[in-house]
C-alpha cells in the first residue's frame, strides 16, 4: 500500500506544498548560458594540458544538471562519475556525520583539469569535501559549477558557477533535487522550506 507521500506526488503534479523558483524554460535558458561559459573555461584547459578537461558528475544529484550543462557547452569535455553522502538518505536538510566521497576512476584524476558539477551548493561540505580529495589525487585544477547556490552563514565553499543563486532557508526540490528521496525528476525548481518550518 502506498503511504500518504508517495500517493500524493505519484504523478507529475506539483506538491500543495511546493512553490515554484524556476520553470523549466527559465533553467534551460540559465544552463545553456552557463554552458558557453563553460566552453571558455574547457578550451583554456585543453590548451594548457593538451587534453581535453574532465567534468566530474556528483551522482545522483547532478545527473540532469550535468547532462544539459555537458551539452550546452560547445567544447569537447570528459565525462565521469561520483558518488557523495552529506545528507541522510530520506530526510530533508538533516546533515550526515561525515562527508563519504566515492570517485569511480580516481586513476584518470593525476594532470587533468577538472570540473565539478552538483545539482547544489548548501553549506559546501560535499564540494569542500570533493575538491580536497581532487587536489589530493594531483589534478591540475578543481572547479566547480552548480544548478543553485543557495547562499546562508555557515557556508563553507564558493563555487565559481552557478545557474541560479538564492538567499534563504528553503529546501529544494526538482531537476534533482528531492524531496525526501521523491520528485527528482521534475524539470523545473521548486521551494518547499526548512524540515523546521516547512511551506
Amino acid at each position: 500500500m502506498k503511504n500518504a507521500q508517495d500517493s500524493r506526488i505519484s504523478c507529475r503534479q506539483i506538491p500543495d506544498h511546493w512553490t515554484p523558483f524556476a520553470s523549466a524554460a527559465e533553467v534551460r535558458r540559465q544552463v545553456n548560458q552557463l554552458g558557453q561559459s563553460l566552453g571558455l573555461w574547457a578550451e583554456a584547459a585543453r590548451a594548457q594540458s593538451g587534453q581535453q578537461a574532465l567534468a566530474l558528475c556528483v551522482l545522483r544529484g547532478g545527473v540532469f544538471f550535468f547532462s544539459d550543462l555537458l551539452l550546452a557547452c560547445p567544447v569537447t569535455v570528459e565525462p565521469a562519475f561520483c558518488r557523495c553522502r552529506s545528507y541522510e538518505a530520506n530526510l530533508n536538510g538533516v546533515a550526515a556525520r561525515n562527508v563519504e566521497v566515492n570517485l569511480d576512476a580516481p586513476e584518470s584524476i593525476p594532470g587533468r583539469h577538472v570540473l565539478v558539477v552538483d545539482d547544489i551548493c548548501d553549506s559546501g561540505r560535499t564540494l569542500e569535501a570533493l575538491t580536497r580529495r581532487l587536489k589530493e589525487l594531483g589534478a591540475a585544477e578543481v572547479e566547480t559549477a552548480v544548478c543553485v547556490h543557495r547562499i546562508h552563514n555557515d557556508s563553507q565553499f564558493q563555487p565559481r558557477w552557478s545557474a541560479f543563486r538564492h538567499e534563504g532557508p528553503e529546501w529544494f526540490a526538482g531537476y534533482g533535487m528531492e524531496d525526501a528521496n521523491h520528485c527528482m525528476n521534475f524539470p523545473g525548481l521548486y521551494l518547499l522550506g526548512t524540515p523546521e518550518d516547512p511551506i
